[in-house]
């Protein structure tokens, strides 16, 4: 061992804290009964409620950004950021309530979005064309779509994107 290093000394953690963290008489009861489970799948019908209702808000937020990014064009770079952080979010959510599809659309907006400067008109279209696939998935309840499906929307998506990408 180096000089002037000492050898490392293991702390073991006090009993009563051990007995709290591994399911003793004061610990949280780690048992999956039939009640138990109920209530969690209640809490996640319930969330995936507000999961949907977030999602919705969150695509209306983006359209009036697209709209106020038509009407100004000097603004449409700080307009960019803020999709950008919605598409983010829906993103992160859409995998967590069975959305996936929703999530790999958000993906791909954000990735676009992330390589424009100021988009042009083209490309608030493409922009427009991700929230509107996004909206169907919502509201159609896509939570598993047939695997063609979902190859064909994002190859339409991506064929969009490679056509805008380098317009100035």
């Amino acid at each position: 061992m180096a000089k002037g290093i000492s050898k490392p000394r293991f702390i073991k953690a006090p009993q009563d804290l051990r007995q709290r963290a591994v399911n003793f008489t004061t610990g949280l009861d780690l048992t999956l009964t039939d009640e138990v489970r109920a209530k969690i799948e209640s809490v996640i019908a319930a969330s995936a409620d507000e999961f949907a209702n977030e999602i919705l808000n969150n695509l209306r937020e983006m359209r009036v950004q697209v709209k106020a990014a038509e009407d100004d064009p000097l603004s449409r770079i700080f307009i960019m950021e803020t999709i950008a952080e919605l598409a983010f979010d829906i993103k992160g959510m859409g995998g967590t309530f069975g959305y996936p599809l929703l999530s790999q659309l958000a993906k791909s907006l954000k990735d676009f979005i992330g390589k424009l400067g100021i988009p042009n008109e083209a490309q608030l279209e493409v922009i427009s064309i991700h929230i509107d696939a996004m909206y169907v998935v919502l509201a159609q309840g896509i939570h598993k779509p047939s695997e063609k499906m979902e190859k064909d929307l994002l190859e339409s998506l991506r064929v969009a994107v490679d056509k805008v990408k380098d317009m100035a």
